[in-house]
């Protein structure tokens, strides 16, 4: 309809005498002549077969173009960006694999995720909540599930890594879904910042978040990753938790202290295992103090789940900030006192073996020395006798 108007504006402003040189967006003139305007359709389909990605279909229109998904593919809702594969089997609900007050949210994402995949569901048809409202509600989750953490008066390692999991894969799914390019949302326990680009080719250059304790560094380059697999859409997440300061492990009597809010980056890249360019974050003190913490991330390749500094450096420290560097994306902090618990079982086990090994040492030291004097006293002893007997003799 915008098209056909545009033609219209052009005719009229011909009749008028005006010259008018130049088409609207999705026309192009084939005439090189300016002083003829003849605007005529571009095919975007024959022009960039890859706009819907391998299993989208392109359908050109009129001054533009859109992208049909076929079922186990969406766009999310913009007819113009790639069709993107979704997993909704990852939103199952599990008995005894997800935190309490995050049953009913999982189920909701699934449901959301079989209608934008184009997926037959049972029962009448329902709108789809948007992405704002989704991500109100998993921040809310996020909250109660931080203060029942923290009634518990610790946090288990197998709860936090449960947590952290359900995060990141509800931002896949909820930040495609976001319509603002900047989305905050601040609570008591939960502060979250999603920055979203949606560009026919992939954004470049550096992109920062911050908030109230933690500040994200790291380049467009970074988010989107393989740009042979670039979606038409980029987004990058910094969240922050309030409430998991301390993490205490029965299991292994493990008893570590954070000096900084914990964090999730989370970006549209599905690799993020070690990337070819190091991301910065500079975390708030949540105490003033003089002593280096240690930059560590939320493992949990080896188990239900450790801080380790693996992959992650200090760059500079001061009493109130702390800026670290990572080759990888997870759940950042500093921590405090790295080596208690099990570390300092370990360091304890490894002294007392060297301990043992000093003294057996020392003690065959003795034992070689007493037995040389006794050998060189019994030889002495002999050579004493034979003399005497010499003598005798004469």
């Amino acid at each position: 309809m915008g098209a056909i108007l545009f033609l219209l504006i052009v005719a009229l402003l011909k009749d008028q005498g005006a010259r008018v040189t130049r088409c609207a967006n999705g026309f192009t003139q084939p005439n090189s002549n300016p002083e003829f305007l003849n605007c005529i359709d571009i095919d975007e389909c024959v022009e960039n077969q890859h706009f819907c990605g391998e299993r989208g279909i392109c359908v050109n229109q009129l001054g533009s173009y859109l992208c049909k998904c076929p079922t186990g593919f969406s766009n999310y809702g913009n007819r113009q960006t790639q069709c993107t594969e979704l997993n909704c089997d990852q939103y199952e609900t599990q008995a005894g694999q997800t935190l309490p007050g995050f049953d009913s949210f999982l189920s909701l994402l699934k449901n959301n995720c079989l209608v934008l995949s184009n997926s037959t569901l049972p029962g009448p048809t329902r709108l789809l909540p948007t992405g704002d409202v989704f991500l109100t509600l998993l921040v809310n989750t996020t909250d109660v599930v931080q203060l029942g953490l923290q009634s518990n008066g610790h946090h288990s390692s197998s709860e936090v890594t449960k947590l952290l999991r359900t995060i990141e894969i509800s931002f896949r799914l909820i930040a495609p879904l976001l319509t603002e390019n900047v989305t905050r949302i601040e609570t008591n326990h939960t502060e979250v910042e999603i920055m979203v680009r949606r560009d026919k080719t992939p954004p470049k250059g550096p992109v920062s978040l911050t908030n109230e304790n933690t500040q994200l560094d790291t380049t467009w380059e970074t988010v989107v990753g393989d740009y042979q697999n670039y979606l038409g859409f980029a987004y990058v997440v910094l969240l922050n938790y309030r409430n998991l300061d301390s993490l205490k492990d029965n299991t292994s009597h493990q008893s570590q202290q954070l000096m900084s809010s914990a964090a999730t980056v989370s970006v549209s890249n599905s690799n993020t295992t070690y990337l070819p360019q190091q991301v910065n974050l500079t975390f708030h003190h949540l105490q003033s103090s003089d002593v280096d913490p240690t930059c560590v991330y939320w493992s949990d390749e080896n188990g239900p789940g450790v801080w380790s500094g693996r992959g992650c450096t200090l760059v500079i420290s001061n009493s109130t900030h702390t800026v670290c560097s990572c080759n990888h994306l997870s759940t950042f902090a500093l921590l405090k006192g790295i080596h208690q618990g099990q570390g300092s079982g370990q360091l304890s086990l490894v002294m007392w073996v060297g301990v043992f090994v000093a003294l057996t040492c020392v003690f065959l030291s003795l034992i070689t020395t007493l037995w040389c004097r006794f050998v060189s006293r019994k030889r002495r002893g002999g050579h004493r006798q034979q003399q005497d007997v010499q003598l005798h003799r004469k």
